[in-house]
């Protein structure tokens, strides 16, 4: 007789077979037909599409009518969230310790269902946010790992100096790619909370050091310049773990990065050398630039900030795609009318992006009827040039 625990792992154990077909088929289709059509996607908060949804039934539901809206409105990749800033997982992860979800796996329903509509799944990952100002998920356990505030009190970020975070942090993205078999997998919060944050005390040590106060004064430019490049170096090296880890699997999921533009090119999250070294296959720009924060030259604002990106990477020896994400509603500012979106992606185009990510699914939606009337997302799509093999 067949247990209730029997019964989950029988279906678990046909949809990890039912993955592989469907894996295996868009093999068989050929991979790079999939991607001749530009990147068009959404960032999903997962929770927004059940909220207040307690019956499992009730969100697989919800799950395949947003999945079907999704298929109608021209965009075509899902970027759903499946971890969050507090450290927890949308999945039923073994390696992170708190579950939104308990042991339902809503990202498995999704990655079934918009494989049979024909949609791409890029999950998304918070690598490094783990609880803000407080340690939370993993860190709870491990406050070893974490960064540093002036105090010396641990941050809720995890650092990329950590030999043990590191392998945990790659552990699970490892995880999410041979579970899920996604198309890609998208990387945010890879970065550092500001620039005041120590290391962990294990990285600390090392670079102390290395650089003895009575040569590097600890208030003095050079230190800072040195601490600086360390911190670069430790984000670098994460950030290769994480490529040669997801390149050695197969089917191997593309590894895209979300990014801010050219200036963070002079502090701690080098994403010019990540393209270089030919890690990534892809660099999300934010566009997030509004009348709140910039008046009237907010869109000459975002123009040079594109402008800026093109140009480092047309040097770089790897090809990379580029697009361009557009914000609806975000903390930093919001669109007030569905014409606004056209202006962000003809920016994006104007500089040679490939495709485009919208932030998020669910905030377009008061947008999505007139999106689609205008052919927004059609007009922009037209003539783009097409991604770089990799």
């Amino acid at each position: 007789m067949n247990t209730p625990m029997s019964r989950r792992e029988a279906v678990r154990m046909g949809f990890l077979s039912a993955a592989g077909i469907l894996s295996a088929s868009r093999c068989a289709l050929g991979e790079d037909a999939s991607r001749a059509k530009p990147f068009m996607g959404a960032y999903i908060a997962l929770s927004e599409w059940f909220r207040g949804k307690t019956d499992e039934a009730a969100r697989e539901r919800a799950i395949i009518e947003n999945l079907d809206r999704f298929r109608e409105s021209g965009l075509r990749v899902l970027i759903p969230f499946i971890t969050t800033t507090s450290g927890q997982a949308y999945y039923p992860s073994e390696l992170i310790p708190d579950k939104t979800w308990g042991s339902w796996d809503p990202v498995a329903i999704m990655v079934r269902e918009a494989h049979q509509r024909g949609l791409q799944i890029y999950p998304t990952m918070c690598v490094l946010a783990c609880g803000s100002k407080k340690v939370a998920g993993v860190l709870k356990l491990h406050p070893d790992w974490a960064l540093r505030d002036k105090a010396g009190e641990p941050l809720g970020f995890i650092s990329s100096g950590h030999p043990e975070a590191r392998k945990w942090v790659v552990a699970v993205l490892t995880e999410i790619a041979t579970r899920y078999k996604p198309d890609g997998i998208l990387l945010d919060y890879c970065r550092y909370p500001g620039t005041e944050a120590a290391m962990d005390p294990v990285a600390q040590a090392a670079f102390d050091a290395a650089h003895p106060a009575d040569k590097f004064p600890r208030d003095g430019a050079a230190f800072k310049e040195e601490f600086r490049k360390f911190k670069c170096d430790c984000l670098n090296g994460l950030v290769g773990q994480i490529s040669s880890a997801l390149r050695a699997l197969k089917p191997r999921p593309r590894l895209a990065a979300y990014m801010w533009g050219a200036q963070e090119l002079r502090g701690t999250r080098d994403w010019k050398t990540w393209v270089e070294r030919g890690y990534l296959d892809m660099l999300n720009l934010t566009g997030y630039a509004y009348r709140e924060q910039f008046g009237d030259k907010y869109l000459k604002v975002l123009d040079d900030r594109f402008r800026d990106v093109a140009a480092i990477i047309k040097e770089s020896p790897h090809p990379v795609e580029f697009t361009i994400c557009v914000g609806i509603n975000t903390s930093h500012g919001k669109i007030r009318e569905a014409r606004e979106i056209e202006d962000y992606l003809n920016i994006g185009k104007r500089h040679g992006v490939h495709g485009a990510s919208i932030f998020t699914w669910e905030t377009l939606q008061q947008y999505l009827p007139e999106v689609k009337k205008a052919g927004y997302f059609e007009k922009f799509t037209a003539g783009l040039p097409p991604a770089p093999a990799r």
